[in-house]
């Protein structure tokens, strides 16, 4: 991966997690290049990355910020348009888990595909139920290569991505989602104590970490009164 690119993740990474609040000054260019050993050449690539995404935003004579993202409503918003979790997106709240079913089989034939593993390669499988505010929000299907990081159902019952990040140093910089409508079936129905056939919000997701790896292939059921979701646009820099 180009060092910019890093840059990138690693600030992105800063950005997503509140560690650069929304409304304050990034450090200056003077400390970033220091921190990451570039040039200010290799930053300026790695802010516009972030510029070109709506994160960061520069004010000419003050410095460079961070952009707010809808501020009255951020709390309950989840974010299409970036690979973040229910833990960052909802962070003022309170979020928890409950596991519902947690092993390791060999993928089927579509898992190996989305995440490039072979027919004996070992993932996992996880089932569990996210609430925030102790109310049920979303149903996940989660895999995972076995590979990737030693799991147990401690560590499933809070932050998936805040452990793989501090243990396992994978930072979920990028994602592909395929958003749909769709009923709630036996299972799903189940999980979220909704009727058969309710309408439901669903994002299949495979997630890459900062190497390009796929690490994640992810289905998650939202259930429709208590969900709500935005996708910021931007318009890329012309170079």
């Amino acid at each position: 991966m180009y060092r910019y690119r890093e840059i990138y993740s690693d600030i992105k990474r800063d950005i997503l997690t509140n560690h650069y609040r929304a409304g304050t000054l990034l450090p200056t260019q003077e400390i970033l290049t220091e921190k990451y050993a570039v040039s200010r050449i290799t930053l300026k690539k790695a802010l516009n990355l972030l510029a070109d995404e709506g994160l960061i935003s520069s004010k000419q004579g003050s410095g460079t910020y961070v952009r707010p993202r809808m501020d009255n409503q951020s709390s309950e918003l989840l974010p299409l348009d970036l690979p973040i979790g229910v833990t960052y997106s909802h962070r003022d709240q309170k979020i928890s888990s409950q596991l519902l079913y947690f092993n390791a089989r060999l993928p089927t034939e579509k898992e190996q595909q989305n995440l490039r593993v072979a027919a004996s390669d070992p993932v996992y499988e996880i089932k569990r139920i996210r609430l925030v505010n102790h109310q049920k929000y979303s149903y996940e299907h989660t895999i995972m290569p076995v590979t990737i990081a030693p799991l147990d159902e401690k560590i499933l019952s809070g932050s998936v991505y805040d452990y793989l990040g501090t243990y396992a140093k994978i930072q979920l910089t990028d994602a592909r989602r395929v958003v749909s409508a769709e009923s709630a079936d036996e299972e799903t129905a189940a999980a979220l104590d909704l009727p058969i056939g309710s309408p439901v919000f669903s994002i299949e997701q495979i997630a890459y970490d900062q190497k390009g790896r796929a690490f994640e292939y992810s289905v998650s059921r939202f259930t429709g009164d208590r969900s709500k979701f935005v996708l910021d646009i931007h318009l890329n820099r012309l170079y």
